[in-house]
């Protein structure tokens, strides 16, 4: 069983193993806590002379067969194969949660669109983004193993319907605005999971591909965060990136990189723009539920009440999308939504 330790002690056992074994002095080193996101795990940059690197702290959970450790190390050693730009992974120990990674600075995606003066600016950043999605999408799935998933292996109707159409209603409508909808939503949410859900194993997708999970290192995008890929649609990825609530994309701009990922990725996507349209509508609207959903369980839950203040921007392009490309198709989903936004239970 992996041994608890406090946090300073743990890092100095992974600096001492992975200096170790990868014939670096351990000693004369430092440190620096570095602040996560929504995930409990730690990130510590080690500075040592000229070399920079970023340990990973993630202790595995308790009778976990495949563990998020697992997913992290095979798939971050698959994207690298297929020159996805990803972090390096220097040295690991799964049983421990120990990773030694790369340092690719402090630079989001989040960071320099804030930085960007211009909107001819802004569509560079995002034309590097794009071909880093199109990249992923095109050479991930070669080789890729549902044994790499610690979670369920591909974005189906059933992880569809629980893992995010539920996630919504119960920890957003329930605990997070304290409404009891029961079962009146079924219909459509049944509806919407087997829309926005696969059975095929074509794709593999990313499932959180937004501003914080890409850093901006030696001017080109890189991916983070990648333990989470599944089979599922691309189209999952690219809604993920427009809907990206830490930046809010106007409209029109989020039209031209829907056109620009179309032009780049039709040539792999083996379906029509009107058929990859239709599964664009039906995937953007179920991200915006599951974030929703994760923005309240954080929030509330978890005691990250930074999370809270994306609700409100979340919560708008929720109740736009339902009254504007997906008005009618979802009208159980639709009247809840308008019931709340008309109540102002979502402060704006």
């Amino acid at each position: 069983m992996t041994q608890v330790a406090p946090p300073e002690t743990e890092l100095a056992w992974l600096w001492e193993r992975a200096a170790s074994e990868l014939g670096l002095p351990r000693e004369n080193w430092e440190s620096q806590r570095l602040t996560g996101d929504g995930s409990d795990r730690q990130f510590h940059r080690i500075r040592q002379g000229e070399l920079r690197f970023v340990a990973l702290i993630s202790p595995r959970k308790p009778d976990a067969e495949v563990d998020e450790n697992d997913s992290y190390f095979h798939i971050g050693t698959h994207l690298a194969r297929h020159r996805v730009p990803v972090p390096n992974i220097h040295w690991a120990d799964l049983e421990r949660g120990h990773f030694l990674l790369s340092d690719l600075g402090d630079v989001h995606l989040q960071t320099l669109v804030a930085r960007a003066r211009s909107p001819r600016q802004l569509e560079r950043v995002y034309h590097g983004v794009l071909q880093l999605l199109i990249g992923l999408h095109a050479r991930s799935p070669e080789g890729f193993d549902a044994g790499f998933c610690f979670d369920h292996p591909i974005y189906d109707p059933g992880f569809v319907f629980e893992r995010e159409l539920e996630y919504f209603r119960k920890a957003f409508l329930s605990t997070t605005l304290g409404l009891q909808v029961g079962d009146d939503l079924r219909p459509d949410f049944e509806r919407l999971a087997e829309s926005a859900g696969t059975h095929a194993r074509d794709f593999v997708m990313h499932r959180d591909f937004q501003s914080r999970n890409i850093m901006v290192h030696r001017g080109s995008p890189w991916l983070i965060d990648f333990q989470g890929m599944r089979y599922g649609p691309p189209a999952y990825d690219l809604a993920s990136l427009l809907l990206d609530p830490y930046v809010m994309l106007p409209a029109e701009f989020q039209e031209r990189l829907l056109n620009l990922y179309w032009s780049g990725a039709a040539r792999i996507l083996n379906c029509t723009r009107r058929q990859f349209r239709a599964q664009f509508r039906a995937v953007l609207l179920a991200r915006n539920l599951q974030v929703l959903g994760a923005y309240g369980h954080l929030g509330l839950v978890k005691g990250k009440t930074s999370f809270l203040r994306y609700i409100p921007g979340a919560w708008m392009r929720l109740w736009r999308l339902l009254n504007g490309p997906c008005r009618g198709q979802y009208p159980r989903l639709e009247r809840w939504v308008n019931f709340i936004q008309d109540s102002g239970r979502v402060a704006q």
